[in-house]
């Protein structure tokens, strides 16, 4: 649990169709959330990967009625410029947000492989395609340094044992 309570936030429209945003003023380092629900061992569309062989699902009757006040992390969106980072089971500011910001983190810094691929539609990049971590040339590896979840650092170095 955090060291405070979580800021205020909410599930409102964004470009993507639906989105988080703060209701509150975040400092940069804080946990804006904790993902919350089932631990599985594989990938699907709105799960979030938090281990090396673990992700975060929420439950089948929240996605079914679109229920909003559960699971709100599921409409998290992702960016190639994020403003969140994934650190274990939660989601932390990568710098100071103003109230009325989207919460965004970069898929490609926390998913090893995608279950549903996608076009990126961030306009930080261009329209690259976000398949996750093992997709990526080295170059873009680096680029994400400052915000790959742990995960994918421990990953990495069991692959190059």
């Amino acid at each position: 649990m955090p060291a405070q309570p979580f800021p205020r936030i909410s599930v409102r429209p964004s470009s993507a169709g639906s989105g988080v945003w703060c209701d509150d003023p975040v400092e940069a380092g804080r946990c804006v959330l904790e993902f919350d629900g089932v631990v599985r061992g594989i990938p699907a569309r709105y799960s979030v990967q938090v281990g090396v062989d673990e992700h975060i699902h929420p439950d089948d009757a929240a996605v079914a009625t679109q229920d909003r006040t559960r699971f709100q992390w599921r409409f998290l969106n992702h960016s190639c410029a994020p403003t969140c980072r994934v650190a274990g089971r939660g989601l932390v500011a990568l710098r100071d947000l103003a109230a009325g910001e989207e919460l965004t983190f970069d898929y490609n810094a926390t998913e090893w492989s995608m279950s549903e691929p996608f076009t990126c539609t961030c306009g930080a990049c261009g329209g690259s395609v976000v398949r996750g971590f093992a997709h990526l040339d080295a170059a873009a590896r680096a680029q994400r340094s400052g915000w790959m979840a742990e995960h994918l650092v421990e990953r990495m170095a069991h692959a190059d044992a």
